[in-house]
């Protein structure tokens, strides 16, 4: 029987630096004990292969308010005037009266 290297940690050495544990798992296979105090050794392992593992999909949130007429509208209108000309140029965000009174 052939007995692979096992790495042994302390809890705090496991929390500064757990994505390399993680990744000595995943990758290198390494077995990762965990000393927790007095409370016992805990082995890291790989449960099941990345590829395989199931992520459920976040679902699309979707706002409701511009899927409202009167605001499709407004921002329709809103273009329009852009296009048109029918707007005011901020040149000097520090004095932005003067641009608008101008």
């Amino acid at each position: 029987m052939i007995i692979d290297a096992m790495i042994e940690i302390t809890t705090t050495e496991l929390r500064k630096n757990i994505g390399k544990y993680l990744t000595l798992v995943i990758e290198k296979k390494e077995q990762v004990l965990v000393r927790y105090r007095d409370k016992g050794v805990f082995a890291l392992t790989l449960t099941s292969q990345p590829e395989k593992a199931h992520r459920p999909k976040k679902k699309e949130k979707r706002d409701s308010y511009f899927e409202q007429p009167e605001v499709l509208q407004s921002i329709r209108q809103g273009k329009a005037d852009i296009e048109a000309g029918r707007c005011i140029t901020i040149n000097d965000p520090e004095k932005i009266w003067e641009s608008i009174l101008s």
